[in-house]
């Protein structure tokens, strides 16, 4: 038998004996026989049937754990698996869903989720602090889809006055009965998010405390 000499040779070699101990070592949670979720049918746009897979199998991973991961390369459909598996575990349930992205990324997430989702509200959080700073856009903000392209436009409030539950027993109440009754996804891009002005007082503060 001759000994494969690249990565292409070896998997060639032993895909059979390499496919047979992965699905020995992690059987599938959703096997491609078993039926997929009906909810699958209501998306704006349908996944292809490796696409429904993997977004039942997260699906699936959810009634187990709190936490599931889609890997996949460039191209590959991972939003609209992420979409679609957020849809159907919610099974006609009110929702509210974050999205944390890439900043450079946050229009095209807003985009695809109108085009998959139906009866979607989509809210940029565009800053954690509630002053704007530079003429950029601060709190949250609800986006549209208007000829192809992202607008601000509709709902905006704080961050500070959505956690307010003023005249409900909670904020959740007062969000699902006076601002958002259907599903909701917020987007915030993954550099807002982690590495604010807030980290940066943090950071300047333990500066300091060192000399």
């Amino acid at each position: 038998m001759l000994v494969p000499q690249t990565i292409q040779e070896y998997l060639r070699c032993f895909s059979n004996e390499l496919g047979e101990r992965i699905l020995a070592t992690h059987p599938p949670l959703h096997k491609m026989d078993d039926p997929v979720s009906p909810r699958m049918n209501s998306l704006l746009r349908r996944p292809y049937r490796a696409q429904e897979l993997a977004a039942m199998g997260v699906v699936r991973r959810w009634e187990r754990a709190r936490a599931a991961a889609v890997v996949g390369e460039c191209g590959t459909g991972k939003t609209l698996i992420a979409l679609a598996a957020v849809h159907c575990h919610a099974d006609g349930r009110p929702y509210t869903a974050l999205a944390m992205v890439p900043g450079h990324l946050t229009a095209k997430m807003a985009r695809e989720t109108f085009q998959t989702l139906p009866r979607v509200g989509v809210f940029f959080i565009d800053a954690l602090r509630d002053r704007v700073r530079n003429g950029f856009p601060s709190g949250i903000n609800e986006v549209k889809l208007r000829y192809g392209k992202i607008v601000r436009e509709g709902f905006h409030t704080t961050l500070t006055d959505l956690r307010l539950r003023k005249d409900y027993r909670t904020a959740r109440q007062r969000w699902q009965q006076s601002i958002c009754s259907g599903p909701a996804l917020f987007v915030v891009g993954r550099d807002r998010s982690k590495l604010g002005w807030f980290w940066r007082h943090a950071y300047e503060v333990a500066q300091c405390s060192r000399y």
